[in-house]
């Protein structure tokens, strides 16, 4: 048995349940001592506030993707100065890493041989999740989600309560077909079992990316507190589906309110007060038009 560091390496499009796989994972395994370490896009960090309810200790690396160039350098100083001194403390179980929904995790194998990460972690497992509504869009159009499929050991098919039988088959059948070794499993809200694999895996090695290339903007903007939760679940709504993901935090008189929104579903959520309240919206760049668009009809 290896003494290093086990990682589980979590993909999927936004949206499609990555971190509800975490949470799920934290609840089924309580007698695993974990780090999650997220990487979102965006400059802020949504995930690793609705992580912290779970009780697993959350790093995050905000600003981009992971297999950029511009933010490998801040991934191996967590990993080195975060989550190794927590390794020291006390042995972890595993370390499970929520990349960016956008991001193309082929160049994993030199990003963790990066500055000697691979003396002290190893990566067991590769998980993608993928939401069956969009999934044969998505796979047509955008060449990150291909690689995420192609560098996976288990590729979850999340939200079949949202899609029919016929359009699920569809989808493990073009799953199946850019991986034939995968294993393929159907989940509603990443209900699974999960075991850690105990086998190290030959890993892609791709060069890192450079900074400019994922095609994607982010915009941050605060919900007028004084409108109604009606009204901010009917401007949700009313979003085209070039807006890839909404998620944060609104208040309203009513309440404050988490927000979680892809291209199939929309949860308001009450929560707790908060100081701050923030959206982060994400689309591709050919569609920033309709970014501005939805930022002015806040207002409106």
């Amino acid at each position: 048995m290896s003494s290093k560091i086990p990682v589980i390496l979590v993909t999927g499009f936004l949206g499609s349940g990555k971190t509800t796989l975490l949470r799920r994972l934290a609840e089924s395994h309580p007698d695993w001592r974990m780090i999650f370490l997220v990487n979102e896009f965006a400059d802020t960090s949504i995930d690793e506030l609705t992580l912290d309810t779970t009780g697993t200790p959350t790093q995050s690396v905000v600003g981009g993707s992971l297999f950029c160039e511009c933010k490998a350098g801040e991934f191996v100083r967590v990993m080195k100065e975060q989550v190794l001194a927590q390794h020291e403390q006390k042995a972890l179980d595993a370390i499970v890493i929520e990349t960016s929904g956008i991001a193309d995790p082929e160049a994993i194998g030199e990003l963790m041989s990066l500055h000697g990460l691979s003396e002290h972690f190893e990566v067991r497992q590769i998980v993608c999740v993928v939401a069956a509504k969009r999934f044969m869009s998505l796979l047509k159009n955008l060449p990150a989600v291909t690689a995420q499929i192609r560098t996976s050991d288990l590729i979850i098919i999340n939200k079949t309560d949202l899609t029919d039988a016929e359009t699920i088959e569809k989808v493990e059948s073009a799953i199946r077909h850019e991986n034939t070794n995968a294993e393929i499993v159907r989940a509603e809200h990443c209900a699974i079992e999960f075991n850690l694999a105990q086998s190290i895996r030959k890993l892609p090695s791709r060069p890192l990316f450079t900074c400019d290339a994922n095609p994607y903007s982010t915009e941050t903007t605060t919900w007028p507190s004084e409108r109604s939760v009606e009204e901010a679940k009917a401007w949700l709504e009313g979003l085209p589906e070039t807006i890839l993901r909404v998620k944060g935090s609104l208040q309203t008189p009513e309440s404050c309110w988490q927000v979680e929104k892809t291209v199939d579903t929309l949860e308001l959520r009450p929560i707790s007060e908060s100081d701050s309240h923030q959206l982060i919206l994400i689309v591709h760049d050919d569609d920033e038009a309709d970014l501005q668009a939805a930022l002015e009809s806040i207002t409106n």
